[in-house]
């Protein structure tokens, strides 16, 4: 498909030389525009045939590929190049008029309910291993830090005392980590599992809260390993990570009436518009329980 080709270096060079997009735009756009040509290669489309039902099947074929912010990227672009071909007369109409590129504005972050938290939590056994994924499971949902955070810990930073761990979270930004007093507890437990495994690994002088098979501090990759074994273990249908314990933290601290801004100061966020997700999540649970506990409510639905 030579003519395409051309088509789209056409189309680059007008979108440099006439708009004023930068080099990288130009390079995602030509990444995006050459991926588009070979679909169109590998089911025998031509350009001018491309209609809205081939637009909506290109969108369905993106959304089992590529996370929606990216995938409205690569619509956008080929969007846009339609739009430049109408104009040329190349093509009549464009098929991606009728494709929303709006982001999911309501789309919620992913939160375990405090009955799969009590479930996960449950999930305990002998040995190091088992142990360490319980505590790396409750230091973040209790604490909600990020994982990296909880990662980075080291046992001499966990100031016993005050129940407090300060640390350096994103943009190298100093807050405390708070500890409950069960936490504590097995915290105190933990570090006698987690004292004889470094020995057996030759490890003894690692200072990390959280070590790996091999003994040293345990990676970043593992951990979301961990996360995806044991969502299979327990069922779950919905995503979780790292970051959905953290979710699940600041939803259920917000479900029980914490001020906004104290949530955001034990997230860390710079801004409190990033906090205010929470809100949301909160106001559709408020919302439920309204809906079903109210008389009036139930009479109107």
């Amino acid at each position: 498909m030579g003519g395409m080709e051309e088509l789209i270096e056409g189309y680059l060079a007008y979108i440099r030389t006439m708009k004023g997009e930068s080099d990288n735009t130009v390079k995602s756009y030509r990444n995006d525009l050459s991926a588009f040509c070979s679909y169109l290669e590998g089911r025998g489309i031509d350009l001018d045939e491309f209609e809205i039902h081939d637009a909506r099947e290109y969108v369905r074929f993106l959304m089992g590929r590529y996370k929606e912010r990216s995938m409205l990227r690569k619509l956008s672009a080929i969007r846009s190049f339609f739009t430049y071909l109408e104009k040329k007369g190349i093509v009549e109409g464009n098929p991606f008029d009728m494709i929303s590129l709006k982001m999911n504005e309501k789309r919620l972050p992913s939160v375990l309910s405090e009955a799969e938290i009590a479930r996960l939590l449950a999930v305990d056994g002998p040995g190091y291993v088992m142990r360490r994924n319980h505590i790396l499971f409750l230091f973040i949902y209790t604490t909600g830090a990020r994982i990296s955070e909880a990662l980075g810990v080291d046992v001499d930073d966990i100031e016993w005392s005050k129940r407090r761990i300060l640390i350096k979270g994103k943009g190298g930004k100093s807050r405390y980590l708070f500890l409950r007093k069960d936490v504590v507890g097995e915290l105190e437990g933990y570090l006698e599992v987690r004292r004889t495994y470094a020995e057996e690994k030759g490890c003894a002088k690692n200072k990390a809260l959280f070590l790996g098979e091999k003994g040293g501090r345990l990676p970043f990759s593992s951990a979301h390993i961990i996360f995806d074994e044991y969502r299979k273990i327990l069922g779950l249908q919905k995503t979780f990570t790292p970051h959905t314990l953290r979710h699940s933290f600041a939803t259920h601290m917000m479900d029980k009436g914490a001020d906004i801004r104290l949530v955001q100061e034990l997230l860390g966020h710079e801004s409190i518009s990033t906090t205010q997700i929470y809100t949301h999540v909160s106001s559709a649970k408020l919302k439920r329980v309204y809906d079903s506990t109210h008389p009036h409510a139930k009479k109107q639905g």
